[in-house]
């Protein structure tokens, strides 16, 4: 009878502990595994966000753990599949910090900290930084160090800032600054063009004269060649002139010849 109770009490003993596991695995299965961090910064990135606010001044604030696809956006004129693949590529990048103008949150810059390394200062670069080239946003990456140089960080960012300004698209222009750069070009081209002078036409114009197989010089007067004759005096013309007085006969005095015999007078 002891041992009946003995198997009683062990199989309501298995039976129990597989309820128990069957009850705490359907409880993680439903249960999301998510947990929440203790801090949002890891102590070396705290260091550095406050060096860097102190770099950029009272007009900008500063964002830490922004992603890359919450700030940048994958341009509408590629192919669904193109455009799905680009945005695969995005959603992995993470920028550390985020600078933004205080007024209207307009993005400034984007800065990456990078660890510690012995063998190069210089933090390396990989995907995100060809990503930014491309959309024509500041980016700036900083070594892990136990001492920042505030003057160092603020010429680093501004200089980035600036770069971006100062070299906008130049390869392609909005719709709106070619409208508007077309406008002030016909404008200057309007005030500049003199007026056109107006020609006088005749009401009825002449026909043209039929063109003869000579072609002539067009002139007002077509001027006659000259053609050498004798000198002439006309004697019995009358002269009127009032009262009858006798005039002188007119003479020609022309030396000849003494061989050549004189010609008569008319």
């Amino acid at each position: 009878m002891q041992h009946f109770y003995f198997l009683l009490g062990l199989g309501a003993l298995v039976a129990l502990t597989f309820l128990f596991s069957l009850w705490r695995r359907f409880r993680q299965r439903n249960r999301l595994p998510y947990r929440v961090d203790a801090f949002l910064l890891s102590p070396p990135q705290r260091a550095f966000c406050t060096v860097l606010e102190r770099a950029v001044g009272q007009e900008y604030r500063v964002y830490a753990k922004v992603r890359a696809a919450d700030i940048i956006e994958v341009e509408r004129r590629l192919d669904r599949r193109a455009r799905e693949r680009a945005e695969d590529r995005l959603a992995e990048q993470v920028f550390d910090f985020v600078i933004c103008t205080r007024e209207s949150s307009a993005i400034a810059c984007a800065v990456n900290l990078a660890g510690r390394s012995r063998v190069s200062r210089r933090p390396p670069k990989n995907r995100l930084d060809r990503i930014c080239a491309a959309a024509k946003l500041p980016f700036v990456r900083f070594r892990e160090s136990d001492v920042y140089s505030v003057v160092e960080i603020e010429e680093q960012v501004f200089s980035a800032m600036q770069t971006i300004r100062t070299h906008p698209r130049a390869e392609e222009l909005s719709a709106q600054e070619t409208r508007e750069a077309l406008r002030d070009l016909s404008d200057v081209i309007v005030d500049t063009v003199p007026e056109p002078r107006r020609i006088k036409r005749p009401a009825h114009p002449t026909p043209p004269a039929p063109s003869s197989g000579r072609t002539t010089p067009s002139a007002p007067t077509p001027i006659k060649p000259r053609t050498r004759t004798e000198p002439r005096l006309h004697i019995d013309e009358e002269l009127d002139i009032g009262h009858e007085e006798e005039m002188p006969e007119p003479r020609i005095e022309v030396e000849f010849d003494e061989d050549r015999p004189r010609r008569a007078r008319m």
